[in-house]
Formats: C-alpha cells, sequence, structure tokens
C-alpha cells in the first residue's frame, strides 16, 4: 500500500472522529440547555398543616418575565401556570405566576394534586412541554390538650398540695416550740430562787 493510500485513509479516520465528536458535544449542549421546571415546595407527599400552602419552583435555562410587558414569544423565555387540584387544566384556568414562589390560601385539608408547567409569553407550551406535578396533603394545626395549655396535670396539683401541706405543718411546729421554750428557761431560775429563799430563812 502507498504512502499516498495510507495518509488518505489516516485523514479521512481523523475528519470522521472529529465531526461523531462534534455533533454528540453538540447534542450535549442542546440537552443541559433545555428548559427545565422543579417543584422544591411541597414536595412528594409531605403533609402541610393549615390552609395555607406556599409552593416554591425553579426554572433553569430559563428566564421568567411578566407575560403582560413582554407578549411576544422569546426562545428560553416565559412564565409559570400552576393548578391545585384542577382534573382539567388548561391555560384560562390556571394561576399564572412570573415568579417562583406564591401561596395557596383557604385549601381544605384533605389529598392534593400541584401541577406546574413552564409556558411562552403568549401563554402556549414548550416543545418539548415541561409539566411536573407533586402529590402532597394538608391537614388542621394540631391544638394543645386542655392539660398541656393548664401547664400541669393533677398529679402535679397533688405533689404542690403536699408540699403546701408540709410547710404549714414545719411552721406550725416550729411556733409550737418558741411558746414552749421561755416556760423551760423561767423554771429553773424560780428553783434557784426558791432554794435561796429558803436558805436565808433557816439562817
Amino acid at each position: 500500500m502507498s504512502p499516498v493510500i495510507i495518509m488518505h485513509k489516516l485523514v479521512t479516520a481523523l475528519l470522521t472522529s472529529s465531526v461523531l465528536a462534534l455533533l454528540t458535544t453538540t447534542a450535549t449542549v442542546a440537552q443541559t440547555s433545555n428548559p427545565t421546571l422543579k417543584i422544591i415546595s411541597p414536595s412528594e407527599g409531605q403533609t402541610i398543616y393549615g390552609n395555607r400552602v406556599s409552593i416554591l419552583l425553579s426554572a433553569e435555562n430559563f428566564e421568567i418575565v411578566d407575560f403582560q410587558t413582554n407578549p411576544t414569544v422569546k426562545s428560553g423565555q416565559g412564565h409559570i401556570h400552576v393548578w391545585l387540584d384542577d382534573n382539567n387544566p388548561t391555560r384560562e384556568s390556571a394561576k399564572k405566576l412570573i415568579k417562583e414562589e406564591d401561596t395557596f390560601t383557604d385549601v381544605p385539608y384533605g389529598d392534593h394534586v400541584l401541577r406546574a408547567e413552564l409556558v411562552n409569553n403568549n401563554h402556549s407550551s414548550l416543545n418539548p412541554r415541561q409539566v411536573i406535578t407533586v402529590n402532597f396533603k394538608s391537614t388542621a394545626l394540631p391544638t394543645p390538650s386542655p392539660q398541656a395549655a393548664s401547664g400541669f396535670d393533677k398529679n402535679t396539683a397533688l405533689v404542690i398540695l403536699v408540699v403546701v401541706s408540709l410547710v404549714i405543718v414545719a411552721a406550725w411546729w416550729y411556733t409550737k416550740e418558741e411558746d414552749e421554750m421561755p416556760a423551760k428557761s423561767i423554771s429553773p431560775t424560780r428553783k434557784s430562787t426558791t432554794k435561796k429563799s429558803a436558805k436565808r430563812r433557816r439562817k
């Protein structure tokens, strides 16, 4: 095989591998630059207490703008449609967000489905569509029991009553001891005075 043919085959092989590498890189970049949407909160299966549901979304490779001031379709730009417990979601029934957070109020307790979609400035879906859903539930805030609200239970009250009773008895006993002490201290003096008087009479 002549050197020219060998060189030709080498050049062809190098060109082919370069083209394949370029196509692969382009495809990878295109995949990573596609817009994506995530629902951060509520998370799948989460239980939320109360009738207010705060939602937090995350849009990547996509600019969230006000569709009223940006009505023209522009690639990589738009807003978010969200639905809560909507069995037939449409662009008309969607709650239209121009930020990645919002709050639903007066949400009934029970199981819920939150659906969110990235859309263009004219409310049309992206291609491919970027839709995500999460299931969660809400329930009433737990109320403290009367026992916890009062600060102590029957056992605590009984202990306090016993301690107070012991304090009263101890105070009474101490007072009684003080009342009896002067009488005991006077009696020896009286005895000694009586003995001295008797000695004087004998003299």
